[in-house]
C-alpha cells in the first residue's frame, strides 16, 4: 500500500498540515456489496490548486490501490476525476477484508514545481519530481467484508489461498468458511503476480483446487455433520444438487467418482488449463524466434 510516512525528499500534500500551510487531501469511501460483486465509490477532495492543475493536464492522476491479501488479489487503478472514483470487484478477488489506498500519482516527470502554499521550509523552491513518485497520499482504510449469502455463485470462490514462509509444500483446512490452501511463500507470490495472465492463472487453479476439491467431495458424505454450516459445504451441496437434476445423475453416482464431479463443478479446468499451458508455449516459442 502507499506509504503515509515515507522519506519523501520533497514536499508531499497529507490529510493534516505538514509540508503545506493550508493545503490537504482528503478520501471518502463508500463501499457496497452485492451478492455477484463489490462495488467501492471513492471521492477524493484535493485543494492545492498547483497539484489539481496537474491532474487536469494530465500529468498526474488519482490511484487507488485496493488488495485483499486472503484473496491474493492486488491492483491499482488510476482515475482523473476525484468525484466520479468507481471501482467493481468479483467475489473471488474479494474475501474477509480489502485495504483501499488513494494517492496522487505523477504520470511524467515534472520540472521545477512549486507551490505557493508550502511552508516556510520548502518557500521558493523548485523541484523535480520523477515520473511514477508521490504528490499527495490519504490514510489506507480497511473495509470488512461480512458474508451474509448462503452460498456462493462459483466453486473456484469457495477456496481461500494463502501464502505461508514457514512450509515448503502445498495443503489445506476446510475448517473455515472458506476452504483454506496453504502454499509456500514463493508460490504465493507468483500466484498474486499471475492474476492478471488468463493462462498462467487457469494452469494455477487447476493445479491448485483440483486435488483439494477431489479430496473434499471424497470426504463429504463423511463430514456433512461437522462441515454443514460452513459456506463452502452449503455451495458445493447446492452445486452438486444442481448437476443431479441437470444430468439427471443420482447423488450416489456424483459421489463415486469424486474426480469427475470435481471436473463438472470447476467447468472442466484440467483440458482448459492444458490448452492455456499449450498456448504458453507456444507464446514463448514465437518469442524465441
Amino acid at each position: 500500500m502507499f506509504k503515509i510516512k515515507g522519506n519523501y525528499p520533497y514536499p508531499v500534500l497529507l490529510e493534516d498540515n505538514i509540508d503545506y500551510k493550508n493545503s490537504t487531501i482528503k478520501a471518502r469511501y463508500l463501499y457496497q456489496g452485492l451478492k455477484n460483486e463489490h462495488n467501492i465509490k471513492i471521492e477524493c477532495v484535493v485543494d492545492n490548486m498547483e497539484i489539481k492543475k496537474l491532474i487536469e493536464d494530465r500529468k498526474a492522476c488519482y490511484a487507488v490501490q485496493i488488495e485483499s491479501p486472503n484473496a491474493m488479489y492486488r491492483n491499482m487503478f488510476e482515475f482523473y476525476n476525484g468525484d466520479d472514483i468507481n471501482i467493481t470487484l468479483g467475489n473471488d478477488e474479494v474475501i474477509d477484508y480489502i485495504d483501499i489506498g488513494i494517492a496522487i500519482l505523477v504520470k511524467e516527470d515534472i520540472e521545477n514545481f512549486e507551490s505557493e502554499d508550502f511552508v516556510d521550509a520548502y518557500k521558493d523552491i523548485k523541484m523535480k519530481i520523477n515520473k511514477n513518485e508521490i504528490l499527495g497520499v490519504c490514510q489506507n482504510v480497511r473495509k470488512i467484508i461480512v458474508l451474509d449469502e448462503e452460498v456462493l455463485k462459483e466453486v473456484h470462490s469457495i477456496f481461500n489461498l494463502q501464502k505461508d514462509s514457514k512450509i515448503d509444500h502445498t495443503t489445506y483446512d476446510p475448517n473455515y468458511d472458506r476452504i483454506l490452501i496453504r502454499v509456500p511463500e514463493e508460490i504465493g507470490n507468483y500466484y498474486l503476480t499471475s492474476k492478471g495472465n488468463k493462462e498462467k492463472i487457469t494452469v494455477l487453479n487447476s493445479i491448485l483446487f483440483m486435488p483439494v476439491l477431489t479430496s473434499v467431495i471424497n470426504d463429504m458424505n463423511d463430514a456433512e455433520e461437522e462441515f454443514s454450516n460452513r459456506l463452502w459445504f452449503k455451495t458445493l451441496n447446492n452445486k452438486i444438487n444442481e448437476i443431479i437434476k441437470e444430468k439427471q445423475m443420482t447423488r450416489e453416482e456424483i459421489f463415486e467418482n469424486p474426480y469427475e464431479t470435481a471436473q463438472i463443478l470447476l467447468k472442466n479446468i484440467t483440458v482448459e488449463s492444458i490448452n492455456e499451458f499449450k498456448k504458453l508455449l507456444d507464446n514463448q516459442e514465437g518469442d524465441d524466434e
